[in-house]
């Protein structure tokens, strides 16, 4: 069979295309999708048979497996070393979960492969894996992106520089996002007593954009510098569950730089210390933390831009604009005087 080759880091790189029996393929541990499964489990635990068990109980999983079944198969190729899926764990468990379904169709029995040659190195599989999954088609989650860079920056040592570059980032965001990883894993999951699949959604890593919405505010950053213990406080607030969003972590810093609003965050109730506080910040800017004030005012700056020589001609060639006018005056009358306002 003719070997074709792709260029990976300045690296030709051969492979062939053949199907290969399911059966005979791994999946590959060091995936920032699987690795995140066996990083929270007891080594002796870890078998090819717990992390296909684990897999189907992903969202992602599930629905690979129903797009598959209904096209009747696959188009992307999984990419293989040895015998292991470096990349396409999912399709393969998706095959696997088909083939028990329907164990006399044999278009389930084998997956088409890329496979690789053998002297791949570690960092040319991992610009593989981000080839794919952060600047291509099949995105991984926030968490497992930042996992892929924690990896190339501590455990191959790339330079961050170049990390950016290979992924078209920032290098701001790149490194927001390794510390963001290195603070979630190191502080927050490892202290996790219930780690809970549900669904297959592992809902303890959505909280790892609130992570990196702390690493990207300079003031947060900071305060850790001088304290490293603010980040221990940090991580108890979001186990708390203190903010409801992770937007919310970005009015961190005015809150903690305005006395009255810093000391309504630290002492009231858990589930109202971050909207109390913000009523305190904003109580001169309604419209900054109530939506109905926020409607009143964009309402407000709406007329202000609108062309009040053109409404005037369509009213009055109007009749239907003219009364949709009428009835808002009414109705902004009747609501005034309800809520006890005068406008006379």
């Amino acid at each position: 069979m003719t070997r074709k080759a792709i260029t990976v880091l300045g690296r030709g790189i051969s492979y062939e295309i053949k199907d290969v029996d399911i059966y005979n393929l791994e999946y590959y541990p060091e995936n920032p999708r699987i690795n995140y499964i066996i990083s929270r489990t007891h080594p002796e635990k870890i078998t090819q048979e717990f992390i296909e068990q684990e897999l189907l109980k992903l969202d992602s999983t599930k629905e690979r497996i129903k797009d598959l079944e209904e096209n009747k198969g696959l188009l992307d190729e999984v990419y293989v070393l040895g015998n292991k899926v470096i990349e396409g764990n999912t399709r393969l468990c998706a095959f696997r979960r088909l083939h028990k379904k329907y164990p006399d169709a044999p278009h389930w029995k084998f997956i088409k492969a890329r496979i690789l040659q053998d002297d791949v190195t570690d960092e040319e599989l991992f610009y593989i894996l981000g080839t794919f999954h952060i600047k291509g088609k099949t995105e991984w989650d926030a968490y497992e992106k930042a996992a892929y860079i924690y990896k190339m920056i501590k455990v191959l040592k790339k330079n961050p520089d170049d990390v950016a570059k290979q992924l078209g980032l920032h290098r701001k965001t790149v490194e927001s996002k390794l510390h963001a990883y290195e603070a979630m894993s190191k502080k927050y999951l490892i202290n996790l007593d219930n780690v809970e699949i549900v669904n297959g959604a592992r809902d303890e890593l959505k909280k790892y954009s609130y992570f990196e919405a702390f690493y990207l505010q300079k003031d947060l950053v900071n305060r850790v510098r001088e304290a490293p213990a603010f980040l221990d406080d940090f991580v108890q607030w979001v186990k708390e569950d203190k903010f409801k969003k992770a937007q919310d972590v970005r009015e961190l810093p005015k809150i903690l730089g305005n006395k009255k609003a810093c000391k309504t965050f630290y002492e009231s109730d858990v589930d109202e210390a971050f909207d109390e506080a913000m009523h305190v910040l904003y109580e001169n800017k309604p419209e900054k933390v109530d939506r109905f004030y926020k409607k009143v005012r964009e309402f407000r700056e709406f007329l202000k831009e609108a062309e009040v020589l053109k409404v005037k001609t369509e009213i009055e060639e109007n009749k239907n604009k003219k009364a949709e006018l009428q009835q808002c005056y009414k109705d902004l009358k009747r609501f005034c005087k309800e809520v006890g306002l005068d406008i006379s």
